[in-house]
């Protein structure tokens, strides 16, 4: 059943997985080509907040755009617009203009990942979806830390990665034009009163939301940190794909393991080893290790970007099915945002303390997040470990409302609760 699922939309999922690696080799030569410019830390965190920034109105506009003339349609002007800002960015070297086509990169791989989850979930089935999408997450994490070493092509301060990075994006597009299959409909989710959320889910919102800050800083600057401590690409390829490779292959266990105990539980301790993991790079640079900063980044990856598969799963487990989407696209805003601050406030520690300040600033937000978690579970009673869905792995770049439909179809073991109550959940 899952053979003939896949084989009709291989270019589907070969689309997919060179956008990806596309956007993952984008952001470190953003932040090493900014170095080699010598634009300042504060800068370089505009720049990659602008992605973000980007990314969350992609999200909220959109899904209209699809509605109004069609997948195919969209996904053809993005990559195009995608392919153009990479480009522009070679030609003109400004921190206020790459700012401006970052935004834009944002808004167009929002609209990539719209379309070609929205398809792939169109395609799948209920009895395929799940396993379906576990495919796609581990393609998306294989494609992400491949990404890394193309940076090893062709020397960062030339054009051949700029070119590269736009030849990618627009190969991805031809092979999803070619997809013999309807183009699917998306649905719109109801708007969600984000304080209503906040106040309902307290810990799982933290979460998302520092999640998105951690992601945001790691990946938009720690291209540019291992620059400024004297690495050459080969090994800033290797560093940055460290935290990748981590992050892919404890996300699975670490879900597993929260579906068997109070998942709050789960993301105490992750909260705990991440925030320990985050001093071991600094302590390498300081000992001149280069193996223990690739075990810290290793490290870090895995104890800090499975957070938002943690806590969005903790959400979840009290919501009915109808419920998810609309929570989904509220959990999306508050990682985009995440994204936003999370290369400004670490670029402003990096300035005014040093460069080893962004991994002391991703140590204490993931501390953080062990404290509220700690406090919760004293505050709240734990929910019967029965009523937990299981956890779905969520990769970094799957932020759309797409996903969520994805989400909403493959956990069939959400809980029900009684349509004449109000929901309460318990964190």
């Amino acid at each position: 059943m899952l053979k003939q699922t896949l084989l009709p939309i291989w270019s589907l999922l070969f689309g997919i997985a060179i956008l990806t690696m596309a956007s993952a080799l984008q952001s470190s030569l953003i932040g090493i080509r900014a170095s080699i410019e010598d634009f300042n830390t504060t800068a370089t965190g505009l720049i990659m907040s602008s992605y973000y920034l980007g990314f969350v109105i992609g999200s909220l506009v959109v899904p209209n755009w699809v509605k109004n003339v069609g997948h195919i349609r969209v996904f053809a002007a993005v990559a195009s617009l995608a392919s153009i800002t990479i480009l522009m960015q070679s030609v003109v070297v400004n921190p206020w203009f790459w700012m401006l086509m970052r935004m834009g990169t944002g808004l167009c791989y929002a609209g990539l990942f719209i379309v070609t989850e929205s398809w792939l979930n169109d395609i799948a089935t209920n009895k395929t979806r799940g396993r379906l999408f576990s495919i796609y997450i581990i393609e998306i994490w294989a494609s992400q830390t491949l990404g890394q070493f193309l940076l090893n092509l062709s020397p960062p301060s030339g054009y051949g990665l700029f070119i590269l990075t736009s030849v990618l994006i627009s190969l991805a597009l031809v092979p999803l034009l070619l997809v013999r299959t309807p183009s699917p409909t998306i649905n719109i989710p109801e708007k969600l009163n984000i304080l209503s959320l906040v106040k309902t889910a307290p810990l799982g919102v933290t979460g998302v939301t520092i999640a998105g800050i951690t992601s945001g800083a790691l990946l938009g600057l720690g291209a540019l940190y291992a620059k400024s401590i004297g690495m050459n690409v080969a090994e800033i390829s290797l560093f940055i794909g460290a935290s990748y490779v981590g992050g892919m292959l404890l996300q699975w266990p670490i879900g597993k393991l929260s579906d068997r105990q109070d998942r709050r539980v789960t993301i105490l301790w992750v909260g705990i080893v991440g925030a320990i993991s985050a001093f071991i790079v600094p302590l390498g640079n300081g000992l001149d290790s280069e193996i223990l900063m690739m075990a810290g980044m290793f490290a870090v990856g895995a104890f800090t970007f499975p957070m938002y598969s943690l806590a969005s799963s903790h959400i979840n487990d009290q919501l009915r099915p109808e419920q998810i989407l609309s929570a989904s696209s509220g959990m999306i805003l508050l990682n985009g945002v995440g994204g936003i601050i999370g290369p400004l406030a670490a670029a402003a520690f990096m300035d005014t303390i040093r460069v080893d300040a962004l991994f002391w600033f991703v140590a204490a937000l993931n501390a953080s997040v062990a404290i509220v978690a700690l406090y919760r579970i004293n505050y709240q009673p734990a929910m019967v470990i029965e009523d937990q869905g299981d956890q779905i792995p969520v990769a970094l770049t799957v932020s759309s409302v797409a996903t969520a439909e994805m989400l909403v179809d493959a956990d069939s073991s959400i809980a029900p609760v009684e349509e004449s109550h109000e929901v309460e959940i318990k964190l």
